[in-house]
């Protein structure tokens, strides 16, 4: 991947999470609970898919960006640890209000992963920004 395109990629990702990030709130204003959790792990997923191209890591699998988010910047120490918690957080409620018949999340919880989604993508520009990219 080309330079211009691998920037070109990481705009478009960022631009999904800020979409997705906006429709999660959206979604909680309008008390739709479990559309808001799925759409806060995907914020998160492109938050995440925006900073492993920042070193051309293109996963196949969401589980895929969470093994490379953790060996490429957590690891490493390049991202906070709690980061990877958020991200299993969110994309167990995102698979379990997506699949799960029954499944019940409370507005606490979601208000919760609203500010943990918030910090977990605040992280990506600022990363992106240092110029740390390797």
């Amino acid at each position: 991947m080309s330079p211009d395109n691998r920037q070109a990629n990481i705009e478009e990702e960022l631009r999904q999470c800020d979409e997705a990030m906006r429709a999660a709130e959206a979604l909680r204003g309008l008390d739709l609970l479990r559309d808001a959790a799925s759409r806060l792990y995907y914020a998160a997923y492109h938050a995440a898919r925006a900073i492993l191209l920042s070193k051309e890591l293109e996963p196949t699998t969401h589980q895929g960006v969470l093994s490379m988010l953790g060996l490429n910047f957590i690891k490493p120490g390049l991202l906070p640890a709690g980061l990877s918690q958020t991200f299993r957080r969110l994309q167990a409620f995102r698979e379990s209000a997506d699949y799960t018949l029954g499944f019940i999340v409370t507005a606490e919880e979601l208000d919760n992963d609203i500010f943990a989604a918030r910090d977990f993508v605040a992280h990506v520009p600022r990363y992106l920004a240092a110029g740390t990219r390797a």
